[in-house]
């Protein structure tokens, strides 16, 4: 005859079955999640690059990459990261990698300067994925009403204001030491300043200077929140003096080889980086102090480029 399995043994064989059903759901999650391809991403210490990475990440994520992300105090160090196989992708600037990194004169023309940089790269196994609009360079800027009473809207229209009116002009150091600095844009707009009225400011002040009156132009960059905060007038660079730094997303050649959707993935958000852009979402997170990763996920969802999840 058959002895009945005692009660507290068929206790023990559930909890068994069950410890180990977990121990293999655990498992096949940890196998699943290694096999994840695992993307380093990378960003300059500045809020414009925050959020590049931000919305990069998000979008790898909703291809079912994993991503790290690691922010670097300055371009040597996250290029020397890349060269070093450390880093996978980035958005770096044309004028920097050709002016910097490559060490070559300046181009005036951004898709001259963009296949020079992708050329040159290319010999580094590092490729160039496309060219957004977003020229984060220098600018000219003027307090919006002051532009508007004197009908300023290009650097000509300063120049032919300013050979009649004194004009006091702020820039910060760097700027006036740069061999494509202030001399070049007064050589290339026959641009009069006189003597004493050219200001060094720290760059943090050169936005509150034109707004407060302190100078009547100033030279920033291109994508600082601040232009929307003081409502300031960016003078067209009519004759091209400053030299295009556009930014584009990088990434390793063996990286791109072994993932192709990785291409595809970043050209469908390139043609939204745009100078309008960046200047909004730098605001909402400087200004307004919004997360980034909230910032950076609205404005995905917003052009359908990831999908919208309800708030629950």
């Amino acid at each position: 005859m058959r002895k009945a399995i005692p009660m507290c043994s068929l206790f023990v064989v559930a909890v068994l079955l069950l410890s180990s059903c977990m121990l293999q759901t655990k498992q096949a999650s940890r196998i699943s999640k290694r096999e994840e391809p695992l993307i380093t991403l990378g960003a300059k210490s500045i809020t414009e690059q925050y959020i590049l990475m931000k919305m990069t990440a998000i979008l790898l994520r909703e291809q079912g990459f994993q991503t790290r992300e690691i922010v670097f105090l300055d371009s040597p160090a996250i290029r020397s990261a890349m060269e070093n196989g450390k880093v996978d992708l980035y958005w770096e600037y044309t004028g920097t990698a050709h002016m910097f990194y490559h060490q070559e004169p300046a181009l005036y023309d951004g898709d001259a300067m963009f296949a020079a940089v992708a050329k040159k790269d290319k010999e580094k196994q590092i490729e160039w994925i496309g060219k957004s609009s977003f020229n984060s360079t220098w600018v000219v800027l003027m307090k919006q009403s002051i532009a508007d009473a004197q009908h300023i809207r290009t650097l000509t229209d300063l120049s032919s204001y300013a050979k009649q009116h004194s004009i006091k002009v702020a820039a910060n150091e760097e700027f006036l030491n740069r061999a494509d600095g202030i001399q070049h844009i007064q050589a290339v707009y026959n641009l009069p300043i006189q003597p004493g009225n050219l200001v060094v400011f720290d760059s943090e002040l050169l936005y509150q200077a034109v707004n407060e009156q302190t100078a009547d132009v100033a030279i920033g960059m291109a994508g600082d929140s601040r232009l929307k905060e003081y409502g300031l007038q960016v003078l067209e660079d009519d004759k091209q003096a400053f030299p295009p730094y556009h930014a584009a997303p990088v990434v390793r050649k063996e990286v791109k080889e072994a993932h192709p959707q990785l291409a595809s993935v970043m050209q469908n958000i390139i043609p939204y980086i745009t100078n309008e852009t960046i200047i909004d979402l730098t605001y909402q997170v400087d200004i307004l102090h919004r997360d980034v990763m909230d910032v950076a996920k609205q404005f995905l969802e917003k052009h359908n480029l990831i999908r919208t999840r309800d708030a629950s």
